[in-house]
């Protein structure tokens, strides 16, 4: 009696890419629930150099104060000058602060005025969408140049918690 040979199909089997697809998918809803990205407005300006430092923090959207060599801009609009003048402790030198008419004290007027119209917009904003989410935080991002006094970044800091604006969050470029 002979035996016979098994045989082997010789239809070529077809690569079964459904299992493939779910990876390929479950890994895409993975990176696009994963990834995030923060959008906060830095205008490149001749006289706006920020400091570098290693933050790990995300920045947060907040209303944005810009402190030049040459001015105070609030959300993109120039709200006030300043002026370089003789420094009297550094003869020959130079140094930046506001106009005496725009300052009273500590108080910068003209930014006072602004900042007040924000927080109460923010506040008329939260009031009306009931949401926490939305709520008047009184957060403030600050954008100042690195060689700037003190004395002026005071100011502004005092304003704006004259303003409500008491949680001040301080934008850098991220050092590497």
């Amino acid at each position: 009696m002979a035996l016979k040979k098994a045989r082997r199909r010789e239809d070529a089997a077809g690569l079964n890419i459904t299992s493939m697809m779910d990876m390929m998918t479950i890994i895409l809803v993975f990176l696009l629930k994963s990834y995030s990205t923060q959008d906060i407005s830095v205008a490149p300006s001749e006289d706006l150099e920020l400091p570098t430092s290693t933050v790990q923090k995300a920045p947060e959207m907040a209303v944005s104060v810009v402190v030049s060599k040459s001015k105070i801009v609030v959300d993109g609009q120039t709200i006030m000058t300043l002026t370089s003048v003789p420094d009297p402790d550094n003869p020959g030198k130079t140094k930046i602060e506001a106009k005496d008419e725009d300052r009273n004290g500590q108080l910068l007027e003209p930014l006072l005025e602004e900042l007040s119209k924000k927080a109460d917009t923010a506040k008329d904003i939260g009031n009306q969408s009931g949401a926490d989410a939305h709520a008047f935080k009184g957060r403030i991002l600050v954008q100042c140049d690195k060689k700037l006094p003190f004395n002026v970044l005071r100011q502004v800091m005092y304003t704006a918690g004259q303003a409500q604006f008491s949680e001040f969050k301080f934008v850098v470029y991220k050092q590497e």
